[in-house]
């Protein structure tokens, strides 16, 4: 190699490290997306420990909150960029705020479980109910009083937070709870045991990607990254659920064996809205403005960036 053929090339390997996905990523602001600490998130935890998110040219910082609902009301304050949590939590938000979801990444009729005491034996037994409000817990546990004819004034409904829900079912305050992992196991380790799954009643819930409006009109393309990432971390969380375990536990600090164990009630799967997706979100919304958690019955159509997302 003659001295002018090293200097182009010596001169050419910066600008390419330079212009490289990964480090044109780093050289942008941080994208904060809020997200829960349980192993529905486990797209979001594989993208971060494999450094997904640089490898589609964005730059993302994942910040925990302690549920998913949390996540959304950073976002709404626009303390993040995006949230993600399941739809009936979506859905309060969006009754107040200018939300725009993007996309599904993951689907469940396993994940929320009714945890109950050692002597029940059916749901109609059930006399004290833990839910935490506007979310699935409050919807699977509505669906299940429907399904099994229940009154619902003969049930005592308590309002709880996730963490106290195992605890208050041990010490007898609560006959059970329909809540998402790792709850149910929790109160399983406390004397629980499952006596039913959100499916069981009818619902199979979706997780969903959700920003500002205003937020998503000037960054279309970071959006459509972090969806491509995150669609890449969920064929590993397929392929590999060890690797999944792993990044789930050194993120949310969930054991991986818990983490095994729950990957195989859940499908991660990025995607756009089906028919059939639309027929469950149209009775959540029915549910939440009849029952007045809404003020008004959510826009869908206004909510969900149907084709948004794109499958490569």
């Amino acid at each position: 190699m003659n001295y002018r053929k090293y200097l182009i090339a010596a001169l050419a390997f910066p600008i390419a490290v330079a212009l490289s996905p990964l480090a044109g990523a780093q050289a942008r602001e941080p994208v904060k997306l809020g997200v829960g600490v349980d192993t529905a998130y486990a797209a979001m935890y594989v993208a971060k420990q494999g450094k997904l998110f640089e490898k589609h040219g964005v730059n993302v910082d994942v910040v925990q909150f302690t549920q998913g609902g949390d996540a959304l009301d950073a976002m709404v304050a626009g303390q993040m960029a995006l949230g993600a949590s399941a739809e009936p939590t979506t859905l309060v938000r969006a009754a107040r705020a200018d939300i725009a979801v993007v996309g599904i990444f993951y689907q469940s009729g396993k994940y929320i479980k009714l945890v109950v005491k050692p002597g029940i034996t059916e749901p109609r037994q059930l006399r004290k109910l833990g839910i935490v409000p506007g979310t699935v817990s409050e919807y699977s546990t509505e669906l299940m009083l429907a399904k099994y004819g229940i009154d619902p004034k003969s049930v005592e409904i308590i309002k709880v937070g996730p963490p106290e829900a195992p605890a208050l079912l041990a010490r007898g305050d609560l006959d059970g709870y329909f809540m998402w992992e790792p709850w149910p196991t929790n109160g399983v380790k406390q004397g629980g045991k499952i006596l039913l799954t959100s499916g069981d009643v009818g619902y199979v819930d979706n997780m969903w990607l959700s920003t500002r409006r205003t937020w998503l009109a000037t960054h279309q393309a970071e959006a459509k990254a972090i969806l491509a990432a995150l669609a890449e971390a969920c064929e590993i969380v397929r392929s590999d659920p060890a690797k999944a375990a792993a990044a789930v536990q050194a993120e949310a600090k969930i054991p991986a064996e818990v983490v095994l164990n729950v990957l195989k009630d859940i499908q991660c799967v990025v995607r756009d809205f089906t028919p059939a997706d639309m027929e469950s979100y149209n009775r959540i919304a029915d549910f939440l403005a009849s029952r007045k958690i809404t003020p008004v019955r959510v826009d869908l159509d206004k909510v969900l960036q149907r084709g948004f997302y794109v499958a490569k």
